[in-house]
């Protein structure tokens, strides 16, 4: 079994899954932030399942999530994955902040560290699936460095855009 590395960038640690990172997550999950992962949803369920799909992911494939704290205070503050379903060709970087840290730059501060860290361990330069009207994801891939590839329909008919992430060194 593969254990989640810790990462450090200077204001938030990124690492394994705890309860604590549960209990935000549901708490994001039942409001409307949620809507492009398929929320909301106040069931709790649908947030424990999120939660253990996304830190699985380290067992069946060697890399997962990251679940990020704000570094001074251990509050959780969201979570940067390495999201890799079976029906995914490739891995995909993806993020949620919560919102008592937004504006702060801290998505673009986890979503580097994770991306780094994947090259680091062989990874191709990575792709983010965003759906068109969800414009502040847009908006941080573009300061990431992506450029927009192509549309793409998910199973569910959504349509969504793929955005390639530049290649970084390790």
């Amino acid at each position: 079994m593969t254990q989640t590395p810790v990462l450090h960038t200077g204001r938030l640690t990124l690492g394994p899954f705890s309860m604590a990172h549960f209990d935000a997550f549901r708490v994001f999950a039942a409001t409307e932030r949620a809507l492009y992962l398929g929320g909301p949803s106040d069931d709790p369920r649908d947030a424990w399942d999120s939660c253990m799909i996304y830190a699985g992911q380290w067992v069946a494939r060697g890399y997962g999530a990251f679940f990020a704290s704000e570094t001074a205070t251990g509050t959780p503050a969201g979570r940067f994955s390495i999201w890799h379903p079976i029906n995914f060709e490739e891995p995909e970087l993806s993020w949620v902040l919560y919102a008592d840290f937004e504006g702060q730059g801290l998505a673009i501060e986890g979503a580097r560290a994770v991306r780094k860290w994947a090259a680091g361990q062989g990874l191709a330069p990575l792709v983010s699936y965003i759906a068109p009207e969800n414009t502040r994801s847009i908006a941080l891939a573009k300061a990431l460095g992506c450029t927009f590839e192509k549309d793409i329909q998910y199973p569910s008919g959504a349509v969504v855009g793929a955005w390639r992430h530049p290649k970084v060194a390790a």
